[in-house]
């Protein structure tokens, strides 16, 4: 089984979970970037996110560095922006071939909220079997993170053919 993990970081958190898990499946990894990057600073970030959430923008993104046909499983790791999932993530999605190669799916919160998210995203993921909430690593029980990923990755794994 060839599996691809595909993800969006902005601050490294959902990066640093994207990575702990590609090793322990096994996948390959691909970042999404956008064509225009988010401002440096959080504040104009909160600004520039917060509104492309809110008014359903979709950014262009830059060439992708692998081709997700080529894979037989894709798993997605978001950060939750406004209690969705971020627009780069979106944009992704309208693919639908892609769409419906994802499998697993896991969001980073800030505040611990991701049902919201997951809602919203996961009508676009018919295949959609594993989902886990992690926290922000500024978050006071960000420490479960670990725990969760081994639990959200043994899962996963127990699906192989």
């Amino acid at each position: 089984m060839k599996r691809l993990l595909v993800y969006y970081s902005l601050s490294g958190n959902t990066e640093d979970a994207a990575r702990k898990l590609a090793e322990k499946l096994g996948a390959e990894l691909l970042k999404l970037e956008t064509v225009k990057p988010m401002p440096k600073r959080f504040a104009a970030q909160l600004f520039v996110g917060g509104g492309q959430v809110l008014l359903g923008r979709v950014p262009k993104l830059k060439p992708l560095t692998k081709e997700v046909g080529a894979y037989d499983e894709l798993i997605l790791g978001s950060p939750i922006w406004n209690g969705k999932a971020v627009p780069a993530v979106n944009a992704f999605l309208q693919n639908t071939d892609a769409a419906a190669k994802v499998t697993a799916l896991f969001f980073l919160s800030g505040g611990g909220e991701t049902q919201k998210g997951l809602d919203a995203i996961a009508g676009l993921l018919p295949n959609l079997k594993h989902t886990a909430s992690l926290l922000d690593r500024k978050h006071k029980n960000s420490g479960e993170n670990d725990a969760k990923l081994a639990q959200f990755a043994a899962a996963i794994l127990k699906d192989l053919p």
